[in-house]
């Protein structure tokens, strides 16, 4: 049975397949340390730990490679296995090879991505369709967590209980994101130990393959500066959208906060930029006061969506370090006056909840909405 070349093996162990692994893994292929056959496993076993978009991507490099592989859409449920469902089928008893061994692989590797229960996770065969003793001990520690008897069986209880827990993530969009995928990332980002990075006293991790800087490292230059434009570029591309970057050719540096309106339907052409952003709404501050201005800035927050970005220019004429990156995650204007943001912070990237209080002393504040999927 193949199994992935070391330095491609080591891109999935994380349950995770991110745009960075991508670039690695073509990296890997140009440097004949790995193949376009690495590439046909992680599409017919490893599916399911793909990043938004990411998907989209690795079919595109399989076809460059005269490889017209089709990536499956990441697993939401076990619904079409009623037989796994109802008990009729109990494995490995009725069969190591059943045709539904596969989808318990699956489900046992996206739940691993979505929760990251590595336990779950099977680094080795993936999806083989084998029911194996990596299968047994990941579907034990899987009943373990869910106080079912460890045997490392599938039957009827320990199969409703895959597909609950299924039930219970998000799928991901790994063949074209959405902005659900966007506001996602936004939160991981504001989680764990990569949340610190993005805070002013610690250098910049990047997780953009495309950016400059190179990734998942510490950027040591960025020590004691604000990021919170790298912040708004790296939640774009782990969400599968393809962030703005001056010269335009899909890669080098993010803009400063308070350019990114320029990206955008409205602006975009007659600043000689292509088109990344839905302008949704704005409001200059230097001909609204008082309640106007008030209204103004209520009537935007209540337009934000999930995914969407909230770019502020600070008072003055600075443009580094002139303006702030918000990321919508959840609104709920309408009842309370007030949306989650996640965004850089002085210590780490977090959530905060902010109204119009928040936004009262800018000079100009847009609501943009990604456009451009990876």
């Amino acid at each position: 049975m193949p199994i992935l070349r070391p330095p491609v093996g080591t891109l999935i162990n994380n349950a995770r397949f991110s745009a960075a692994d991508l670039a690695a893994l073509r990296k890997s292929i140009q440097a004949r340390t790995a193949t376009v056959e690495d590439a046909k496993l992680i599409v017919s076993r490893y599916a399911d730990t793909l990043e938004p978009g990411v998907g989209n991507q690795l079919r595109s490099l399989l076809r460059s490679l005269g490889s017209p592989h089709n990536v499956e859409a990441a697993i939401a449920n076990l619904a079409s296995d009623t037989g796994l469902l109802n008990g009729q089928v109990i494995l490995p008893d009725s069969g190591r090879k059943h045709p539904s061994v596969r989808n318990v692989q699956r489900a046992l590797i996206a739940l691993a991505s979505r929760t990251q229960q590595l336990g779950y996770m099977l680094p080795k065969f993936g999806a083989d369709g084998d029911y194996g003793n990596e299968t047994i001990q990941a579907v034990k520690v899987f009943q373990q967590r869910q106080g079912l008897a460890a045997t490392g069986k599938v039957d009827a209880r320990t199969a409703k209980a895959l597909d609950q827990a299924l039930r219970n993530t998000r799928v991901p969009g790994i063949m074209s994101a959405t902005s659900h995928d966007i506001a996602s990332a936004a939160r991981e980002l504001c989680t764990g130990t990569i949340a610190a990075h993005y805070g002013v006293p610690k250098p910049w991790i990047n997780i953009d393959p495309n950016h400059n800087v190179p990734v998942e490292r510490p950027f040591e230059f960025l020590t004691n500066k604000w990021k919170c434009n790298l912040f708004g570029g790296n939640v774009l591309r782990k969400g599968g959208f393809e962030p703005p970057y001056y010269g335009n050719q899909g890669k080098g540096e993010y803009p400063n906060a308070n350019q990114w309106f320029k990206w955008s339907d409205k602006y975009a052409v007659q600043n000689g930029n292509k088109v990344h952003f839905q302008l949704i709404a704005e409001v200059s501050y230097d001909t609204l006061q008082g309640e106007v201005l008030r209204q103004a800035i209520g009537t935007l927050l209540s337009k934000a969506q999930p995914g969407d970005c909230l770019m502020a220019d600070h008072l003055g004429t600075q443009v580094a370090d002139g303006g702030h990156t918000r990321v919508t995650v959840a609104n709920s204007f309408h009842i309370d006056g007030l949306v989650q943001f996640a965004q850089a912070g002085f210590d780490r990237a977090e959530v905060r909840q902010e109204g119009i209080d928040s936004l009262e002393y800018e000079e100009h504040i847009w609501l943009l909405r990604p456009t451009v999927r990876m």
